[in-house]
């Protein structure tokens, strides 16, 4: 009895609590905004309740330190867009996006090098970047990078001839970082660096001639410290396009997206430069990779090295004297080197596009940008006169140097032929290099294999 009595009065007490809330006359409503106890101040809740969204990234960052600064940022300006970042190296993010097709299961965006663009568009992996963003990269990102984020494309007949019936030009990504290679020398064993390959060369003969420094008796030719190396081999046509282009050879044409041939039969004159200056002063008598110049420019006992970027680090931290000089001439002749980039895309079947979009057009902000010098030590894909607002990029002289270098680079193809290229050029370069093969059945030769490579053979 006294139990029911108890929920009784609970009940009573509850009415007649909500009748007195009710009353007209009541002087403290507390959903009246002229009420002295809330100021005056209406609440809204609009805020609090607005639903968040969600996106995937792929980007390489293996420690996620700077994706973790950056996504710090992009929430300070969408804090409803939650970024979930995954390392993924930047040449397997595309391979594993082809296993999710048409899923929208991989990653909203994800990070690529400039020559596998061409593929990501033909697998049907790219989803092109709206017009509004291009106008607004247009404004501050450096040309370079947005010509080789820009392909032109017929869909509809998956053809990336400008004359095709449907071809768009379209960006399809946004250039983060570009990197060339350079003339690095170090800076205990050179004062003034090389302006073209005619000095550089004839320092060589001297260098090559005099005894090595071991005490052997032995030169520092036959020591294996020869005057100038190359970071990766001399059968490279990344690192070799810079003697290529003094002699007039770009691989598909002068603008390089002519898929009909690469035109080998153009570096003739470069092979013979090659087989008769070069050789015998980088190499001797050995292969085209038979000198590990890498190792030796990092213990500080040869003057210079064709290398990138990706070599800085660990230069640094040898405890190397070191500086990157502009790629001399040759016969008077400019060298241009290819230029690359990393860049980032939004996955075609992703399922929350224009979140990725303003993820991807975030990455290309002064902060973004900022973190990624900060962290990764890269040169941001900024016109010049932007390069200023990043701070610590303007008294960087290894990365203004890398930026002087490229002012004179051309953008590496990105046509999907260009897969074809790589394979049948270093094995001309080998054969004449190596094998003393003439340079024009090496170029010929050559020709053919990528023709055949690509179905156009006959």
């Amino acid at each position: 009895m006294k139990k029911f009595l108890l929920i009784l009065f609970v009940i009573l007490g509850g009415l007649s609590l909500a009748a007195c809330n009710e009353d007209p006359e009541d002087p403290t409503d507390p959903t009246d905004p002229t009420d002295p106890d809330n100021n005056g101040e209406l609440i809204d809740f609009a805020d609090t309740f607005t639903q968040k969204s969600k996106i995937r990234v792929w980007i390489d960052d293996e420690n996620g330190e700077y994706m973790t600064a950056v996504i710090e940022e992009f929430n300070k300006v969408y804090p409803n867009i939650i970024v979930e970042h995954e390392h993924m190296g930047s040449v397997d993010a595309r391979e594993l996006l082809k296993t999710f097709g048409p899923s929208g299961n991989g990653a909203d965006v994800f990070q690529f090098p400039h020559d596998h663009l061409a593929q990501a568009v033909l697998e049907d992996l790219v989803y092109p970047l709206p017009e509004a963003t291009r106008t607004a990269l247009a404004e501050r990102s450096a040309e370079l990078g947005l010509q080789i984020a820009t392909l032109t494309y017929d869909e509809t007949n998956n053809s990336f001839d400008p004359e095709s019936e449907n071809a768009v030009e379209r960006l399809y990504a946004v250039p983060m970082s570009l990197e060339s290679v350079g003339l690095y020398y170090n800076t205990d064993l050179v004062d003034t660096p090389a302006a073209t390959f005619e000095e550089l060369l004839a320092a060589a003969d001297v260098w090559n001639a005099a005894l090595a420094d071991d005490d052997s008796g032995r030169t520092n030719a036959q020591a294996g410290l020869y005057y100038l190396g190359t970071s990766s081999h001399w059968a490279d046509s990344y690192f070799v396009q810079a003697i290529y282009s003094a002699f007039g050879f770009y691989p598909f044409g002068v603008n390089l997206d002519d898929p009909s041939a690469v035109g080998f039969a153009n570096a003739v004159p470069a092979l013979t430069w090659m087989r008769d200056e070069l050789k015998p002063r980088t190499t001797g008598t050995g292969s085209h990779n038979s000198i590990a110049a890498g190792g030796n420019f990092e213990l500080g006992d040869i003057p210079y090295i064709i290398a990138g970027p990706w070599n800085i680090e660990a230069y640094r931290n040898a405890g190397l004297n070191f500086a990157i000089a502009p790629m001399p001439t040759i016969n008077g002749n400019d060298t241009q080197t290819f230029a690359g980039a990393q860049m980032a895309a939004v996955y075609k079947y992703s399922e929350n596009r224009e979140d990725a979009i303003k993820f991807v057009e975030f990455l290309a902000s002064d902060i973004a940008m900022e973190l990624m010098y900060e962290y990764k030590g890269k040169l941001p894909a900024l016109k010049t006169e932007f390069l200023g607002d990043i701070e610590g990029v303007n008294t960087d002289t290894l990365l203004l140097a890398m930026a002087e270098q490229l002012k004179t680079s051309v953008p590496m193809p990105t046509i999907p032929q260009v897969t074809y290229y790589w394979g049948p050029g270093e094995v001309m370069i080998i054969d004449v290099w190596n094998n003393g093969v003439n340079p024009t059945t090496a170029a010929a030769t050559a020709e053919q294999s990528y023709r055949t490579r690509v179905g156009l053979a006959g």
